[in-house]
């Protein structure tokens, strides 16, 4: 210890610290534990309300969760489907009003979706066995001749109304990624969603379901 400041020896000549020393452990964990609640909000969507689905994608179209990829909408609930219209991969205008009275199938998709590509021949067989039912495509963010070339390949027998940048989309409450499937009752009113492919077996009891309201 040295005479003057009373320290030890191997302390002489070291600056004193001005106050309290930092904790680095505890510095470190509350780093870690602050990294792991912003991870938490960005996988339960941190949501204030109390539709999580509904807040992150299309609030107001008063979706009600039926499974974890479904959506459905009481009939007192309901609001007008958003616009739809332009021209079709195909070649001609389609402006979805044209199918009012008939319940209608909207599946949002792309040539480079492999869900999309998946789910495909189902709708197609279901387009096919239910011909009172509208189904009408939008083709996402694609390359056109691509989309000709699926459309082609896959037998798809309903017209797909394309969306080059998105415009239609932003106007509907599709969530991040494709496919989307919207069904709309007869008086074009917004019933369901599907989000991710969507198999003929899910998709067949909404169908019933609406025709019952009928």
């Amino acid at each position: 210890m040295t005479a003057a400041s009373g320290m030890p020896a191997a302390w002489a000549g070291r600056a004193r610290w001005p106050g309290p020393r930092p904790r680095p452990r505890q510095h470190a964990s509350l780093v870690i534990t602050g990294a792991l609640c912003a991870l938490l909000c960005v996988v339960t969507g941190c949501s204030s309300g109390t539709d999580s689905v509904d807040q992150a994608a299309g609030g107001g179209f008063g979706f009600v969760q039926q499974a974890s990829n479904s959506d459905f909408v009481p009939v007192e609930n309901r609001t007008p489907a958003p616009i739809l219209t332009g021209p079709t991969v195909t070649g001609p205008e389609l402006d979805l009003t044209s199918y009012r009275g008939r319940i209608i199938v909207v599946n949002f998709w792309a040539s480079w979706c492999a869900p999309c590509r998946a789910e495909t021949p189902g709708l197609v067989t279901m387009a096919a066995d239910n011909p009172q039912v509208a189904f009408v495509g939008v083709n996402e963010k694609d390359n056109l001749s691509a989309a000709k070339a699926f459309i082609r390949d896959n037998g798809v027998n309903y017209p797909s109304i394309i969306d080059r940048i998105g415009t239609l989309a932003a106007r509907w409450p599709v969530p991040p990624g494709l496919p989307s499937t919207f069904v709309l009752d007869a008086k074009g009113r917004l019933a369901a969603r599907f989000t991710g492919g969507v198999l003929p077996d899910e998709l067949m009891p909404m169908l019933t379901r609406l025709r019952a309201e009928t």
